[in-house]
């Protein structure tokens, strides 16, 4: 393939999605992995969101490992490992093999996350660039759609274990994909200095109050959108006694909304509207649209039409949130920038399965409701300022007044 063309961009987001997949995999397993390993609802949150720590601990050391070997290796050993955790998934006999194989999937997504975006910066071509990167954005609801679909399929049938066969060809598929991919040759020089300028980076983005703000914000909004992703398949299951199956599929195709959310957001912002006035009016969207998804009286299509208003507004305030992402961070320090709102990503994923599977084990829709309007809520409260403060720390900047 060659550098920047869509065969190359198409293969690289494909990657991206199959990365977001395996975060959601397991979610439909739950009756399955309980019967047979024993686990409660909030140990089961536990084995989910072990997938973060390699994230929160890998952030900064993959993007060395990137600079250092090149994105299109890191992309095929990292396929190689996720391979791996499918095998041992498939052969598992206890909770320790299940949580083994978790990490490691976590430590290959991570750098799926990191040498995906980095080759396709690599193009040359500055208009393309920029849409592959608007491409790559869509990969966490495209992804886990896919995972949800994939669980929810096997959930059904007499083999659960079928799901690491059918994703491990998955990742088996996208390492020869990445085979394809075109070499990018890091200078030498910046190798050791790279490691240093990242440390130096990192600390002086956590030292910006918006910034911490915005990743604040970013982390209760993941933690939202984990959260509903954990405890929606047996809520709904339940309450309409449907099969697992059809409910994961229903779930599916309201994730998708999420692209469409995220596009809307990106066209009122090109109509000058302001970042955080609109997270409010999302935000409170998505307050009313978790409310109808688990009020219990409405029939299942009302909560399938609840549901997909409801990821709707996850992908829009996605999208303003890293659209404020170049407003707050300082030009020199982009990187130390992302990599921050990546970590914090990375422990909504760990906290928020067994806080979400906790609550829902009580039984009442009226907590599940209280959770999600106080983490829009506070999200709110610390979006509001975050451009006002940008401003004021960097009155000269243009991108600050351009916001």
């Amino acid at each position: 393939m060659k550098l920047g063309s869509w065969p190359s961009i198409v293969g690289i987001v494909l990657f991206g999605i199959l990365g977001a997949s395996t975060v959601s995999k397991l979610i439909p397993l739950g009756d399955g992995l309980a019967g047979t390993l024993g686990l409660s609802p909030a140990e089961f949150g536990w084995l989910i969101s072990l997938i973060a720590v390699p994230a929160a601990i890998l952030a900064l050391p993959s993007g060395v490992v990137v600079d250092r070997f090149g994105p299109r290796a890191v992309l095929i050993t990292a396929a190689a490992v996720g391979f791996t955790a499918n095998v041992i998934y498939w052969f598992a006999p206890s909770v320790l093999f299940f949580q083994i194989a978790r990490l490691l999937e976590g430590a290959a997504i991570v750098h799926f996350y990191t040498a995906g975006p980095a080759l396709l910066m690599a193009n040359p071509n500055e208009r393309r660039r920029g849409a592959s990167m608007t491409l790559w954005a869509t990969y966490p609801p495209v992804g886990t759609a896919v995972g949800l679909a994939l669980g929810g399929f096997f959930a059904e049938g007499g083999d659960w274990r079928q799901l690491f066969v059918a994703h491990g060809a998955l990742y088996l598929v996208i390492g020869l994909v990445g085979l394809l991919q075109p070499r990018i040759e890091r200078p030498e020089s910046s190798r050791s200095a790279s490691v240093r300028q990242r440390v130096l980076d990192l600390r002086n983005a956590y030292s910006r109050p918006p910034l911490l703000l915005l990743a604040f914000a970013n982390f209760l909004v993941i933690g939202l959108g984990v959260g509903a992703n954990v405890v929606f398949p047996e809520y709904f299951a339940r309450l309409h006694e449907l099969p697992i199956v059809t409910v994961s599929g229903m779930l599916a195709l309201a994730t998708l909304a999420m692209v469409v959310g995220s596009l809307c957001a990106g066209v009122a912002l090109s109509r000058g509207f302001r970042t955080n006035v609109l997270f409010a009016a999302v935000a409170t969207l998505g307050i009313v649209a978790g409310f109808f998804s688990f009020y219990p009286e409405l029939p299942y299509a009302a909560h399938s039409l609840a549901v997909g208003v409801w990821f709707f507004t996850s992908g829009a305030a996605m999208a303003l949130l890293m659209a404020s992402l170049p407003v707050v961070a300082e030009p020199q320090r982009r990187g130390a920038a992302a990599a921050l709102c990546n970590q914090t990503g990375a422990l909504a994923v760990f906290v928020n399965p067994p806080l979400w599977l906790s609550v829902a084990a009580g039984g009442g829709w009226v907590p599940l409701v209280a959770l999600q309007a106080a983490g829009w809520s506070v999200a709110v409260a610390a979006i509001w300022p975050v451009i006002a403060m940008s401003q004021r720390d960097a009155p000269g900047s243009a991108a600050a007044k351009s916001a």
